[in-house]
């Protein structure tokens, strides 16, 4: 074992770097972050800690030591040193509140959000959460799947309420990928956007978008100029009333390779 670990470290820094991008970022920070000096440098190499993908992590509702060791070893002394440099991120909704707390990540364009509860999903994109105060002009690109065994009656409200949210207070969002996740295959009874005015879910920098709404008029009322930059829309609809037609298409001016309508069957 000796012998190895000296023979690792008498390669050059520039060996050890291209042996090591053959393999996982998240395993070489974990393996070699405050190991010894010349580990720790190339463990911290922008080329590893660019790009931090957690979902490898164990839940934080598994309460062992042996997970509270691997968590405590990521959230205190990894994150901690790398922060400043991560660029793009990938992480399981449960761990957001932790996340925040390990530094300011002033360099994160691109945040992944998995299976985020609807509650702390309306908390985290409300006004003054430190998740909005940290990265309102900052994230340029969300990926957010909120999931949850709540009952669709009482969900409604809350995720067209938290829909409206990140439109309106991530201001540099320019893709946006928004999936919900639920048992009910018929996850809304009626149009989300019904009733409400242009100015939600409005946007005058998102170019992508992919989101889940309940029918075709959800779809009109997001293609109505309330998304002036938009050149890509994926919208998943639980109902399909009539045929999406040439003429419809037409008239809102779409491209046949910028709409993409997924029917939730």
């Amino acid at each position: 074992m000796n012998n190895s670990t000296v023979g690792i470290l008498d390669l050059s820094d520039e060996i050890l770097l291209t042996i090591l991008k053959n393999l996982n970022n998240f395993d070489v920070l974990y393996s070699l972050v405050d190991v010894n000096k010349k580990l720790n440098n190339i463990a911290c190499d922008i080329n590893f800690i660019r790009d931090v993908d957690l979902m490898t992590l164990p839940s934080n509702r598994a309460n062992d030591w042996k997970t509270s060791v691997i968590l405590d070893r990521v959230f205190k002394r990894i994150l901690p040193r790398i922060h400043e440099k991560v660029e793009y991120l990938t992480i399981q909704g449960c761990f957001l509140q932790r996340l925040l707390l390990t530094g300011n990540y002033l360099s994160l364009r691109k945040l992944t959000l998995i299976d985020l509860e609807f509650k702390m999903a309306s908390y985290v994109f409300s006004e003054n959460s430190s998740f909005i105060h940290t990265f309102k002009h900052q994230i340029s690109d969300l990926v957010v799947t909120i999931s949850d065994p709540i009952q669709a009656k009482s969900m409604e409200n809350l995720l067209i309420d938290i829909y409206s949210k990140i439109f309106a207070l991530l201001t540099n969002l320019k893709y946006l990928d928004l999936d919900v996740d639920v048992d009910d295959i018929y996850a809304f009874r009626r149009s989300l956007l019904r009733d409400l005015p242009s100015t939600t879910c409005f946007s005058s920098n998102i170019v992508h978008l992919r989101i889940k709404m309940h029918d075709f008029d959800d779809c009109l009322r997001l293609l109505d100029g309330r998304l002036s930059q938009l050149h890509t829309f994926i919208i998943t609809l639980d109902y399909i009333y009539n045929t999406w037609n040439t003429n419809a298409r037409r008239a809102l001016n779409i491209k046949h390779d910028s709409l993409k309508i997924i029917n939730n069957l």
